[in-house]
């Protein structure tokens, strides 16, 4: 079998997902393998359940702590996330759901993570799927990630207010 098929790469993402989401000890020994920035790297696959399963796999390291969440920016983790969420539109949009609570759960430990996803227009994305997207739940889901980029400060507050995301939130 050929190491670049999309059905290993679907597997071996989905399969760190579930040994990561259990607790922070395993969560950290997936880490500890090395996996950045080869995961990131998924977040583009021509394989729409690889970028799932990628983002998939994100979110549940992400989640842990914000070491965990740390490790995601400082390889440059953002970035690819806000890229995938801009491209899941229409049929492919739930796709991008976990990449969504992702930007959530990293924003959510302190100001510093939130400020990262400020700084790689994860706010436009996320504005976006509340905007244009049909999902209720995708909706939820970025309105409860803008909830956890705002909350650390005024000048975090400020940054939401500057898109108008307020308005936004109020006219759905």
């Amino acid at each position: 079998m050929n190491f670049n098929d999309s059905t290993v790469k679907k597997n071996v993402c989905f399969c760190l997902a579930q040994i990561a989401k259990h607790n922070q000890d395993l969560a950290t020994a997936v880490v500890d393998a090395e996996i950045f920035p080869e995961v990131f790297n998924r977040l583009k696959d021509v394989d729409s359940q690889v970028r799932k399963n990628a983002a998939t796999l994100i979110r549940e390291i992400c989640k842990r702590n914000d070491n965990m969440a740390m490790a995601v920016v400082n390889g440059g983790g953002v970035s690819p996330l806000v890229d995938f969420i801009n491209d899941s539109k229409g049929t492919s949009a739930i796709n991008g759901l976990p990449a969504i609570m992702t930007l959530g759960f990293i924003a959510a430990w302190h100001e510093t993570l939130a400020t990262a996803v400020i700084q790689t227009k994860g706010v436009e994305a996320l504005l976006r799927v509340l905007i244009e997207e049909q999902e209720h739940h995708l909706k939820g889901a970025s309105a409860w990630s803008l909830g956890q980029i705002g909350r650390h400060s005024e000048q975090h507050a400020h940054s939401l207010c500057e898109k108008e995301t307020l308005s936004k939130l109020l006219a759905i």
